[in-house]
């Protein structure tokens, strides 16, 4: 486990800046600073168990929280639906977010976000972008993809470094994977799983 120092001690002084200017970055930094550290263990072990489960190895905290930021301005390329807010709730519960932290995330204003901010966020052409473009793309299939969101997607994807193909491919495990969950399949589920660690060393 990190200790929660280390954020500061290894952001690059590039991050710094970019926080400044990146709606992101800015918005996860003022939450990390306002969580106590006994919160912030708490909520670290949960996104490390999540992570090695979904992606096959841990991710940080800031990592995730990128991730839910993200989703969210996936969804919101047609307005951000009811079943598009459970999802984001139930994935903040499954981290232990107080209900501060969930606020605050749920009210981020995704209006200044541009494709080139993600860029900034994960580092294009890595398995962990194809993660952070599944995840997001797979919140906002639970109400459907919209002709908007899969244009923001292949956006996203597109400053991620990521070929058509690959975006192709998240796309429609997207769909499959948002009907499984909506089904409450979870022999389905299990089955995809296998097929989104595969897609994402697809770099």
């Amino acid at each position: 486990m990190l200790p929660r120092i280390a954020w500061v001690i290894t952001t690059p002084a590039e991050d710094c800046v970019n926080a400044a200017t990146n709606p992101i970055l800015a918005s996860v930094q003022e939450l990390l600073d306002s969580l106590d550290d006994e919160t912030y263990r708490n909520v670290e072990l949960s996104v490390r168990d999540h992570a090695v489960h979904g992606l096959g190895a841990e991710i940080s905290v800031e990592t995730e929280l990128h991730l839910i930021l993200l989703s969210k301005y996936m969804a919101a390329a047609d307005g951000v639906s009811g079943a598009e807010v459970t999802g984001l709730k139930r994935l903040m519960d499954r981290h232990g977010l107080p209900e501060v932290a969930q606020r605050h995330l749920l009210e981020f204003d995704v209006s200044m976000v541009r494709p080139e901010h993600v860029a900034e966020v994960v580092q294009p052409r890595s398995s962990l972008a194809v993660y952070m473009l599944s995840g997001g793309t797979l919140l906002a299939a639970l109400d459907g993809l919209s002709g908007a969101e899969r244009s923001r997607v292949r956006a996203v994807g597109e400053q991620l470094g990521l070929s058509a193909e690959l975006i192709e491919v998240v796309l429609a495990e997207a769909c499959l994977t948002a009907a499984a969950l909506l089904k409450g399949d979870e022999a389905t589920i299990q089955l995809i799983r296998p097929l989104r660690h595969a897609i994402y060393r697809l770099v």
